[in-house]
């Protein structure tokens, strides 16, 4: 069989026409000179964040001893996150509530969590960016970490101000063995206060050749500790540090997992998904088994499983939570994050859930739904969060 179908062409071609299309699109929706803002949120929105009544947010503001909100003209009172936090300090200082300010105290290390799991599509980057920014309105300092190379994290935040993922960018810059660079140097401001990002690019795929040739020359398991040594050195700057990784199971990962304090493995209850996170769990078990054998162990405050994708009308999927639940008992988290068009409409925006107006969802309903089911979820890792502090 005669083959006129040359395979360079061929990827070559569609590379720069995909690359060029999808510029052009986000030029269009965020043109250089465009500045990303957060939305406001209203005073309701305000009191949920920071568990108090809504009187008693008026009353502050009544009492001019707080920022001073935006005004509607339907006499609605909408604040930025930046007010909302210096309220939720303000609130910290009188002593209100205990940890009113959420953020660590002595003591507590910062926390890093590898949201993991090789299958593609289940969820991570979507889990890994609720999870950051709710954990943002809560008033942590969060740092995302992007690890995949197809950096679907880092193009969730728009064209970051001085960000060319071809000049040297990505956390590969830090982690490499020759002359790396400053962690500090590679964190970008986002939009979001208290949400920054390391941001992801093709060289990340360069460890993998990097590790090779570095096992070749001096053998060893020195490269388990490249990404825990470079964040260690912005981890004094943050009290959770979120790491997205890619769909595989290569040194980087491993590399990510060693640095772990935590780790979310999300898994919609699909058999192929189960299945192909049971071969997950046996291949880095074998890993790990090999690494604690070399006295390079990874050692987590916690692991859990996450059910992504959930729809609760499904049978098959609610058998297959059953058997989830049956299988890892405990360290299958109670909640789970429902499937919903609100979810998949706001990615397409390049936005989370969080970042969206309700208004702007023509059917309000499904957003309560699915921001009920988010919440749920991210709460409850964040308990896991205080309990890793001791915190009660």
């Amino acid at each position: 069989m005669n083959r006129h179908l040359s395979s360079l062409d061929f990827m070559q071609s569609f590379s720069t026409k995909l690359e060029l299309a999808l510029q052009n699109l986000s030029m269009a929706q965020y043109p250089p000179d465009a500045r990303r803002e957060m939305r406001k949120f209203s005073s309701s929105e305000v009191a949920a964040l920071l568990d108090v009544s809504e009187a008693y947010i008026r009353q502050i503001v009544l009492k001019d001893k707080g920022p001073s909100p935006e005004t509607t003209s339907n006499g609605r009172r909408m604040y930025t996150l930046e007010q909302i936090l210096e309220l939720r300090l303000m609130l910290a200082e009188k002593g209100r509530k205990k940890w009113m300010n959420p953020r660590r105290v002595e003591g507590e290390e910062c926390q890093i969590i590898a949201v993991t799991n090789f299958k593609g599509g289940s969820s991570k980057t979507s889990t890994t960016i609720h999870l950051g920014h709710y954990l943002a309105l809560k008033g942590y300092r969060v740092l995302a970490v992007d690890l995949d190379p197809q950096a679907s994290l880092t193009s969730l935040h728009g064209a970051l101000p001085d960000f060319d993922p071809r000049e040297d960018e990505t956390l590969y810059a830090a982690i490499r063995f020759s002359d790396p660079k400053p962690t500090k140097s590679l964190v970008h401001n986002t939009h979001i206060a208290g949400f920054d990002v390391i941001c992801a690019g093709l060289d990340l795929t360069e460890f993998e050749t990097a590790v090779a040739l570095e096992m070749r020359k001096n053998g060893g398991t020195s490269f388990l500790l490249r990404v825990s040594q470079a964040l260690e050195q912005v981890a004094g700057d943050y009290d959770v540090i979120l790491m997205d990784s890619a769909p595989s199971l290569n040194f980087l990962t491993l590399s990510s997992l060693t640095a772990a304090t935590g780790v979310v493995i999300p898994v919609p209850a699909h058999m192929l998904d189960v299945d192909s996170t049971g071969k997950f769990l046996e291949l880095a078990s074998s890993y790990m088994q090999i690494l604690s054998e070399m006295g390079t162990a990874a050692q987590w405050d916690f692991a859990k499983f996450l059910v992504t994708k959930f729809e609760a009308n499904d049978h098959p999927q609610a058998n297959m939570t059953a058997l989830m639940r049956q299988v890892f008992g405990e360290d299958l988290l109670l909640n789970m994050v429902a499937k919903s068009t609100a979810v998949a409409d706001a990615l397409t925006w390049k936005q989370s859930l969080y970042e969206v107006q309700r208004s702007r969802f023509s059917a309000p309903k499904t957003y309560d739904r699915a921001m009920e089911s988010i919440n749920a979820a991210n709460a409850e890792i964040e308990k896991l969060l205080w309990a890793a502090w001791g915190r009660e």
